[in-house]
């Protein structure tokens, strides 16, 4: 006898909890862009335990950056038997299930529901000519603002997909589904296609206004709309985790799963951003800006983003730039490549931690722009390119590590000026992300932001987030806001208002090297 609460709608589940249960431990799952992680977390906050999995962002051509889906899954299944293996009892009695993806990121599956071709990233520049088609004509840039309260950039999904169907005829006519990457780990799980608000908006394809579907942008893009799934709120359970899912990750069969969000919402909300008007910056492999909002305020100088958050009748307003973390990674796998055969990445950035210390703010005049694979807030310029400017004789390892961790901190100060324009203001930044693990990067950058910081005491707020959506999904918590002031504390605060005299000198140098080289990155590309 199936459960009286329990009702299907349009191949998707609402779950009103008629088989509430005493256990309250959430697994919770973030497909990030360098690596899964998976986490069992209890409802007051605690993550009893983690697992993760890196992988690689596949760049065949110059400009490209692929990943394998079937690596996500592997990887979420490694992880899934690492915590069962350590927390076998918190493991079999999970609650639910979380999850939170890198947005944009598409999947491409056939009739059958099999992968045909590697997902296209966020970080992919391939659709340029797409993008520079729609923003050079006056209507349909317009057409797609007012649809969509954002401006075409190669980030979105629609540009990529009109570029497959474009350049890839032997793959466009096997494409039945499309699915952002948190969406695809839940079809994995329940055999169910859904995707939520959040996702829906990075698509370039969502009306956020009407908060449906745009048959417009379907039609500007040339693309099917049944390629595309239903979309629900984040705090909805889709389904339940399958049989084969069951027999797969150890999962028990019929454990309720949530829509879940995109991932730097729920990192924003384990940092407890749940008012209009509160601050987040996440340092992860991109750097994010993003403030709540009670309405959406989009930016008519095409320089910010604007997308509904991971609540309901909440908008995010973001300022984001391109390679944050992913900048250090780099540097990482480019001159360090040992430190993954033996030692940790952990052990390895704390050695770039430990190595700065001794190198003076401004690096000695070095200056490094963060633009690896072309910059989002506020150029959104694919062609640009890192640079390292002012290289001498005495420059070290150690001085062209911290000139990454002070180049990705101007950028942000540019992202944090440019949301301040559109008129909010902000007095506060609650701060969250790897990079922030090192204090001397923590310091760099709050003498650069010259605003006060604030770091969150919870070890990973993403899997936090996931907790908090899927816990209020099944009814576990009484709602986010009693439950963020309950589980979310700062655990230090940094300000330098005064700031740092070099670092305002070098400020202005980094911002005029962007303006003096944008037609030479320009030239580069073609």
């Amino acid at each position: 006898m199936g459960c009286p609460g329990t009702r299907a709608s349009h191949a998707s589940f609402r779950y009103v909890g008629c088989r509430r249960r005493i256990v309250d431990t959430i697994l919770s799952i973030d497909v990030g862009t360098t690596g899964i992680k998976v986490g069992l977390v209890d409802t007051s906050g605690t993550v009893i335990a983690s697992a993760g999995c890196e992988y690689q962002i596949v760049a065949s051509q110059p400009g490209f950056a692929e990943q394998d889906p079937a690596v996500w899954w592997q990887g979420f299944l490694d992880c899934c038997g690492k915590l069962r293996q350590s927390h076998r009892r918190e493991f079999e009695q999970i609650a639910g299930v979380g999850i939170c993806g890198q947005m944009h990121t598409q999947v491409y599956l056939d009739q059958h529901n099999q992968i045909v071709r590697p997902a296209i990233t966020w970080m992919d520049q391939r659709s340029i000519d797409v993008v520079n088609e729609i923003n050079r004509d006056p209507e349909k840039k317009q057409l797609v603002f007012r649809e969509t309260q954002n401006v075409a950039t190669t980030t979105y999904t629609a540009p990529q997909l009109q570029w497959v169907r474009e350049n890839q005829p032997e793959i466009w006519p096997r494409v039945s589904h499309v699915l952002i990457a948190k969406d695809f780990m839940k079809y994995r799980l329940t055999n169910i296609m859904v995707t939520d608000y959040s996702d829906a908006s990075g698509t370039l394809l969502f009306n956020s206004i009407e908060k449906k579907w745009s048959e417009t942008m379907f039609e500007l893009f040339e693309i099917p709309h049944h390629l595309f799934p239903e979309v629900m709120h984040s705090d909805e359970i889709i389904g339940t985790v399958s049989r084969e899912a069951s027999r797969l990750t150890g999962i028990k069969a019929g454990t309720p799963v949530a829509n879940g969000s995109a991932d730097c919402s729920t990192a924003a909300l384990g940092a407890g951003m749940i008012d209009s008007g509160q601050v987040t910056l996440i340092i992860g492999t991109a750097g994010v800006v993003a403030v709540c909002s009670d309405q959406p305020l989009p930016d008519s100088r095409d320089r910010t983003l604007c997308w509904h958050y991971c609540l309901r009748d909440k908008w995010v307003i973001l300022g984001i730039t391109q390679t944050a973390g992913e900048s250090l990674n780099w540097f990482k796998n480019a001159f360090d490549q040992t430190a993954d055969s033996g030692q940790g990445s952990d052990d390895i950035f704390e050695q770039y931690n430990t190595a700065i210390q001794e190198v003076p703010d401004g690096a000695d005049g070095l200056i490094f722009l963060p633009y690896l694979n072309g910059e989002r807030t506020p150029y959104w310029d694919p062609a640009a390119r890192g640079v390292y400017f002012g290289i001498n004789l005495g420059t070290s390892k150690a001085h062209l590590i911290k000139a990454i961790m002070e180049g990705v901190s101007f950028a942000l100060r540019h992202c944090v000026e440019t949301v301040e324009s559109l008129g909010i203001g902000i007095d506060q930044i609650m701060a969250v992300g790897g990079g922030l693990k090192s204090s001397n990067w923590l310091n760099t950058l709050g003498r650069i932001m010259r605003k006060p910081i604030r770091t969150v005491s919870l070890p990973d707020t993403g899997l936090v987030g996931n907790m908090l959506i899927c816990a209020q999904a099944l009814g576990l918590i009484g709602s986010i806001p009693e439950a963020v002031g309950r589980i979310v504390n700062y655990n230090q605060e940094i300000h330098y208002p005064e700031g740092d005299a070099v670092y305002e000198k070098q400020y202005s140098q980094f911002l005029a090297l962007y303006d003096d080289l944008k037609e030479r990155f320009q030239i580069a590309s073609r």
